[in-house]
Parts: structure tokens; sequence; C-alpha cells
């Protein structure tokens, strides 16, 4: 038989580069796992509501991450999920990754992480509610998009709160350590208060989200924290 094929070389992360906005639950989940692997990284405001985020990839969303790799080149990548999946890969250790070990417990940490990843948040969306109250305008003028979200926003969170209630740590979404479930629900939870979901009927991720506040790397990547939060 042939030899096996070499192992892939290292993934190196220099001069790193988060395009972001405060309160982007998609970008604020990236901010969580470069604080979570000390990976440093300059901040590149972009202002959604100014639809800055419409030239830096060809989806015109947040987040983006530039680096440079070994030989200096120049990479981008986009969308959370991917981009936690590339720090893994270049900045995780033994006992210091945000994917769960045994092939159960990781795949249940992706499952709830994609239950808001593509379940829920992209319905509460900004482009997405403005599309469908623009729509509805036309017939009612109601804010459909903002109702829609609210809706998506409370379903998505019933599916995590079950999922989440499985495990025996309430600290956290599974097993007994930040993972990338743990990214996706605490950004989803600031985002429901916004449209003002009530959260009761989610003790569990409540729970997992009070953990959350006591750790540095995500009190570090909290929207309140970043440059271009809206002071009040």
């Amino acid at each position: 038989p042939p030899p096996p094929p070499p192992p892939p070389p290292p993934v190196s992360l220099g001069d790193v580069v988060l395009h972001s906005y405060w309160r982007s639950s998609c970008s604020w989940r990236v901010r969580v796992a470069l604080s979570f692997y000390g990976v440093e990284y300059a901040y590149a405001r972009v202002n959604l509501l100014a639809d800055e985020q419409r030239g830096l990839s060809e989806m015109g969303q947040v987040p983006r991450l530039d680096w440079s790799d070994a030989a200096g080149e120049r990479h981008s990548l986009t969308q959370s999920l991917a981009i936690l999946e590339l720090l893994h890969e270049a900045a995780s250790a033994p006992g210091r990754s945000l994917l769960p070990l045994g092939p159960v417990p990781r795949a249940r940490a992706r499952e709830i992480a994609e239950v808001i990843n593509a379940g829920t948040q992209p319905l509460q969306n900004l482009g997405h509610m403005r599309a469908i109250s623009a729509l509805a305008a036309k017939d009612q003028g109601s804010d459909a998009g903002r109702s829609l979200g609210r809706e998506a926003i409370a379903k998505g969170l019933a599916a995590a709160e079950k999922l989440a209630a499985a495990n025996r740590d309430e600290r956290f979404c599974v097993g007994s350590h930040s993972s990338v479930a743990d990214l996706c629900v605490v950004p989803q939870l600031y985002n429901a208060r916004r449209f003002e979901v009530d959260l009761q009927p989610y003790p569990r991720l409540r729970a997992v989200e009070a953990h959350a506040a006591t750790l540095p790397y995500f009190q570090a990547a909290h929207p309140d924290a970043q440059p271009d939060a809206a002071k009040a």
C-alpha cells in the first residue's frame, strides 16, 4: 500500500485582526475563543447599523478573521464556527480546548452550537428582520421581523435548554468545561433580553450564563468591554 500522507503543517497565526461589531453575537463567540486560547488580536470596528460590513466578505457579514501564516501570507476566514474550528486547530492544547474530548460529547457540543448558529440566530439577524419587516409593512405596517425573531429565539432556547439539562454539571452545556455550545448560548441569551423574551423557562441556560460571567475569557469578550460599544 502507498505510504500515508505526511501530517499537515501546524497553523500559524500572526498579526491577527478581528473585524467585529460589539453587539454581534457571532463576533462575540469568536472574541471568547480568542481570549480563551490566549490569541492576541487587533480589533477592527465594523458598524452594522451603517452597513459597513457589506464589503467584508461574499455574505457581507461579521465576523471576519485575518491573519498571516508562517510565510507571511495573509488569509481571511468568515463564519464564526469555522473560525472556532481554526482556532482549535491552531491554539488548543491538552486540557485546553473548546471541543470536548470523545466523539459523543464533541458532537453534543456542536449540536447545541448549531441549534443557535443555524436554527435561531439567523432568524433574528438584523438583515433578516429588516427584510421581513419591509415586506410586512407593505401589507399592514407591523414589525413582523422582530416578532419572528422573538419566536425563533424562544424556540431555539427551548431546544438548547432541553439538551443542556441532560448535562450533570450545570455550569456548562456539555461536560465540565467551556465549549462551543457555551460560546453560542451565552450571546443568544443576551439577544433574548434585547428582544424581551421571557427567560424563566430556561434555568439551565441561565446557570451556564451565570458561570460564564465569572470566567475571564467571557468577561473580556462581553459587548460592553469592546472599544466600539455604545456608551449610555
